[in-house]
């Protein structure tokens, strides 16, 4: 089984017909998908900058510029009509589509939110993105939310923002152990290494090709096992996504089980699908 762990409702992902198509033209099973820009068919051309910088976390960078991007745009007002979107999408798609929710602090009440909408819409996950609002891992926000997901035993997908939130994430995740926690595009990874912190419940994921270099997807196979990274797109943000973060792992020099592993069985267990 091979699953997208992470995708927007956007671009190629934007509206049932294009996802399923999609979906078949790579031989994908599934994909996990967030809210992205609302009614947006457009795909973006990124440049390969981790080719560029294969050993740095290049994504410190498109954070700032993703930050100011929203913050000029009021991108985050989309989110909770954007977390309808994906949900609707789910009832169109055969079972396609796997709804991560992605919370923000508009919704006054998280835990509420997250309680009423999972009794509504049964999503698999909760997502968190430090980029499209400011909030450190020391608030009462994320807590409630790490508390909440992890009391409902599902997988916590946060996009983190600087070094200093992953020194505190570690910190946090030392204290909740079965915190089911997936770390978006490898973020901080020399931190976790430097630190030696890894456990069963903390995984990797390793999008996209323009973002992650193969060295520190290595990097993080050798440190964590290929049984805690996962495979993700972050389509529409790379064109033809799919078929080239596929294409990578296939190509990495790495058994067959741990590719596997990568895209999708990984994921699957997490997800108990």
């Amino acid at each position: 089984m091979i699953i997208d762990g992470h995708a927007h409702a956007a671009g190629d992902f934007l509206n049932p017909e294009s996802i399923i198509d999609n979906l078949d033209k790579s031989s994908v099973d599934k994909v996990i998908l967030v809210p992205g820009e609302l009614e947006s068919t457009k795909n973006y051309s990124l440049p390969n900058i981790a080719r560029v910088f294969p050993s740095k976390n290049v994504v410190k960078v498109t954070n700032y510029l993703t930050k100011h991007v929203i913050e000029i745009t009021g991108a985050a007002k989309q989110i909770p009509e954007g977390n309808r979107h994906v949900y609707n999408l789910t009832q169109k798609t055969n079972g396609r589509v796997i709804q991560f929710i992605w919370i923000t602090q508009q919704m006054k009440n998280p835990k509420e939110y997250l309680s009423e909408k999972f009794t509504e819409w049964n999503f698999k996950g909760v997502k968190l993105h430090q980029c499209w609002e400011k909030y450190s891992i020391d608030s009462l926000f994320f807590r409630t939310v790490a508390e909440w997901t992890e009391k409902n035993d599902l997988p916590l997908f946060i996009h983190l923002y600087s070094d200093n939130d992953v020194i505190q994430l570690i910190d946090y995740k030392k204290k909740h152990p079965k915190l089911k926690l997936v770390i978006a595009h490898l973020f901080g990874l020399e931190l976790f290494i430097q630190y030696d912190f890894k456990d069963a419940n903390l995984y990797f994921d390793t999008s996209t090709i323009q973002l992650t270099s193969t060295k520190r997807f290595m990097d993080a196979i050798k440190f964590v096992g290929a049984t805690n990274v996962t495979f993700g797109t972050d389509t529409p943000y790379g064109k033809d996504n799919l078929n080239k973060n596929i294409d990578r792992i296939r190509n990495l020099n790495i058994s067959t089980k741990e590719k596997v592993l990568i895209l999708g069985e990984n994921m699957r267990k997490l997800l108990k699908i």
